[in-house]
């Protein structure tokens, strides 16, 4: 076990020199900096949870709510998944880190703005694509199943799309000012501000509630619910947007779109992205086609999301933070230092300590979860049945989600996008050859069927991609011991978690009783999961204590 973890302040002297004023190989640092978008992001989660709740009890298990859930959510796909994909977030970061380190927020800023241009150029390319195929996807998803629906779903998801797809312009402005923040090591605010965005459709949500009344078949949903709903979630991401590119202006680099295809280091960037966007796009198509095939159960699509909702949770809390804090590290890293390899070692035992015990909370907890997400029109035993399905055949998954992402970023920050990609691809064939047995069943085996595919896919290709990676760099650290002891801490927790649940659900009745019985089997669960850790002197815990103590530390220095 180690003992104390060394934690490395800034040096006033290497930052006037215009080096990192960090240990970029420091475990409390990489911690500190997860920590901070761990807690902005649970806000963020916590709000995009509620959003997905009331889209459920607002809409209910119906296939207008299928409709709306399933063009809602093509803006974000088609944005993250085949335009830019982790190009931002990642490809970005390194090629703006030379710069900041030297002091030049000239350059920063036009390579940020140039890259834009170039993303901006594709949206708008690909807006009126969208808008004539989306609907036609659900047409095809449906055929069979509902053929009275699909003519009405087609008519409405054309003009929801409509509305809807101007989003990913915005979500350039989300992307690009995220990474600015992300390479100048400001987190706060690039994870938090999704708050507004969730807000903003909750409170669309809501007025629609209250001046509409629930319809199941999307023909008979009047005109102006379609416009409240389509333009409010547009503006709502608008609102995200805005508070970005503040925030990218902040830090000294104001956005704006350029001719980036002119710049020589744009270019570059450009053409390490093709093997991201194409790895990106596969992770894409892999959502649309499960949300289209749960498209074929009512309420499949609702139920499905909630499911995602809680699998990419623990992926967004713990892998994204420690996979944004890594890659300005691992940038500055020597790719063939045994300090790399251990580096990302100690990230990705550090994300498993968040995931596995997640992975199997989910498992045994599926169904007070699922009943305690489930409000309004989707309170019924047919529609929390779906949710339970799916979650609970997702949550094997998030382990490989988890890693799978870390790598990936870790092989970009070395400017190696081909590596992922190769990996993508075993993930992908894997994902769709189990979701294509989704067409021979029905009801909640359909939704079983899919979480088992995105399950089975993620970990294939996480094998793969970690093979691939580790063989070419050796150091001190090992993957397995630490992770052991994490996946025992986590079988511990299952049965104090699912007595908890079980008794409290018995004991209390109602809607009390049921959310009583979900928050206080997490709460035991975690109390038992960290009770372990600190028995058996877990160094992940060290790290978090170390990190929040430097923090505090710096918070309070001032007054001293």
């Amino acid at each position: 076990m180690s003992g104390a973890v060394p934690v490395s302040l800034p040096d006033p002297e290497m930052e006037l020199a215009g080096a990192p004023s960090w240990d970029v190989t420091a475990p409390v640092g990489a911690v500190g900096d997860s920590v901070t978008v761990a807690t902005w992001t649970i806000l963020s989660r916590v709000t995009g949870f509620v959003r997905i709740a009331i889209v459920a009890a607002v809409l209910g298990a119906t296939f207008f709510g299928n409709n709306y859930q399933f063009t809602n959510s093509l803006p974000n796909l088609v944005y993250y998944g085949f335009l830019a994909g982790s190009l931002f977030s990642s490809l970005l970061v390194p090629a703006l880190v030379r710069h900041i380190d030297g002091g030049d927020s000239r350059a920063a800023e036009r390579v940020a703005s140039g890259l834009f241009g170039v993303v901006a150029l594709g949206m708008l390319a690909a807006l009126p694509l969208a808008i004539l195929v989306a609907p036609e996807l659900l047409r095809l998803a449906s055929l069979g199943s509902h053929s009275a629906a699909s003519a009405g779903q087609v008519r409405v998801g054309r003009l929801l799309v409509a509305m809807l797809m101007p989003q990913i312009l915005f979500y350039g402005v989300i992307g690009t000012s995220t990474a600015v923040q992300n390479a100048h090591r400001r987190f706060a605010l690039a994870a938090g501000a999704p708050v507004l965005e969730n807000l903003g459709t909750i409170a669309v949500l809501l007025v629609t509630w209250s001046l509409f009344p629930k319809v199941p078949d999307p023909a008979q949903v009047p005109l102006a619910e379609l416009l409240l709903l389509g333009l409010g979630s547009t503006a709502a991401v608008g609102l995200h947007a805005s508070a970005q590119w503040w925030g990218a202006r902040r830090v000294g680099v104001v956005l704006r779109p350029r001719a980036g295809w002119r710049d020589p280091e744009v270019r570059v960037v450009i053409h390490r992205a093709v093997p991201s966007l194409v790895q990106a796009g596969a992770a894409a198509t892999e959502l649309i086609v499960l949300l289209l095939l749960a498209d074929r159960v009512a309420g499949g699509v609702v139920a499905l999301q909630i499911a995602l909702n809680f699998y990419f949770l623990p992926v967004a809390i713990a892998a994204t933070p420690v996979a944004l804090s890594l890659i300005p590290r691992l940038s500055r890293i020597d790719a063939h230092s045994p300090d790399f390899h251990d580096t990302l070692v100690r990230g990705l035992v550090f994300a498993g300590f968040l995931t596995l015990p997640a992975a199997a909370g989910y498992v045994v907890l599926a169904g007070p979860l699922g009943r305690a997400i489930s409000l309004g029109n989707m309170n019924h035993s047919a529609a929390i049945g779906l949710v339970v399905t799916a979650l609970r055949y997702l949550a094997p998954g998030l382990i490989g989600e988890a890693a799978f992402l870390i790598l990936t970023y870790a092989s970009y920050s070395r400017g190696d996008t081909a590596t992922p990609l190769r990996a993508m691809g075993v993930q992908f064939i894997v994902c769709l050859g189990v979701a294509a047995i989704s067409l021979w069943v029905h009801g909640s085996e359909a939704l079983a069927v899919l979480g088992a595919a995105l399950s089975a896919g993620t970990l294939a290709g996480t094998v793969v991609l970690y093979a691939m990676v580790t063989r070419r760099h050796r150091g001190q650290e090992r993957l397995a011991p630490p992770l052991g002891r994490v996946a025992l801490g986590a079988a511990l927790m299952v049965g104090p978690a699912w007595f908890t649940a079980t008794s409290l659900s018995r004991g209390v009745s109602g809607r009390l009783g049921t959310e009583v019985a979900a928050v206080a089997a997490v709460l035991v669960g975690i109390a038992v999961f960290v009770g372990s850790q600190l028995l058996w002197r877990s160094r992940e815990l060290q790290w978090v204590a170390a990190s929040l103590g430097v923090r505090l530390s710096r918070r309070i220095a001032p007054d001293d």
